[in-house]
């Protein structure tokens, strides 16, 4: 596709395979508005066949006014990149010229930019979530200095105070469960076997009035943050390097 760019070509690419096909659905419909007479012709990865498809490009409609040859992901077609590459028809069609791919390689992203005019419709990639298990678990293990690591490494990624708060607590409180109760009535408490496991070891490091005070502690920022009094990363990261 050797060509200067035309208002001919548009060109629809990324990920979301939804809104790329509505936007070349709505260009299409736009055009047989405009010209109702007009021949649309399809070619996709199972339809792509090359000789057909310089035909179609080729072809002028009869009643006047351009046809609509739209070609939808031939990038999945083994024979399909090739083509983009070797052909030069392109420049030569009077016909609107639809292409939608996916994810189309550099070189062939730059012959697009420079063919037609280019849209890309991407998926929004969730954010990644982060882990507060392990600041949980260095609490549980009474590892200061990775509790703290891992606290500071959680803030400066833009973490939420009160979401490693509450892992904190859920730690705490889960230790003092185990502390306190049987396995059956730390589970009906809401404690998972496998949580139970891993935190019935190591809640026996602990005494009960050391898991009661820090329980309280916890608390007690929670709100004196909210009202004003502090913040609550500090009072997190005073409370984790006094573990």
């Amino acid at each position: 596709m050797k060509q200067e760019k035309t208002e001919n070509i548009r060109i629809f690419l990324g990920d979301d395979t939804k809104r790329a096909r509505e936007a070349l659905r709505m260009a299409t419909d736009e055009e047989k508005s405009k010209n109702p007479n007009c021949t649309v012709t399809v070619f996709d990865d199972v339809s792509f066949d090359a000789t057909l498809l310089c035909e179609a490009l080729a072809n002028v409609s009869l009643f006047g006014g351009r046809n609509v040859v739209v070609i939808d992901g031939i990038l999945d077609h083994e024979d399909g990149e090739e083509f983009y590459r070797a052909s030069d028809v392109f420049k030569d069609s009077a016909n609107l010229v639809l292409i939608r791919e996916r994810a189309p390689t550099k070189e062939l992203r730059t012959l697009f930019e420079r063919s037609g005019e280019m849209k890309e419709f991407m998926l929004k990639k969730a954010p990644e979530k982060k882990n507060n298990f392990i600041v949980a678990d260095a609490v549980a293990a009474k590892d200061r200095r990775l509790a703290w690591a891992e606290f500071i490494r959680l803030e400066r990624s833009g973490a939420i105070m009160e979401e490693v708060h509450g892992m904190v607590f859920w730690a705490v409180k889960t230790l003092y469960l185990c502390k306190t109760q049987t396995k059956e009535e730390a589970m009906r408490a809401g404690v998972k076997e496998f949580t139970y496991r891993n935190y019935e070891p190591r809640a026996k490091r602990f005494l009960l009035s050391e898991l009661e005070q820090k329980l309280a502690e916890l608390k007690e920022m929670y709100h004196a943050a909210h009202e004003g009094g502090g913040a609550l990363g500090l009072f997190l990261e005073q409370f984790l390097l006094k573990l």
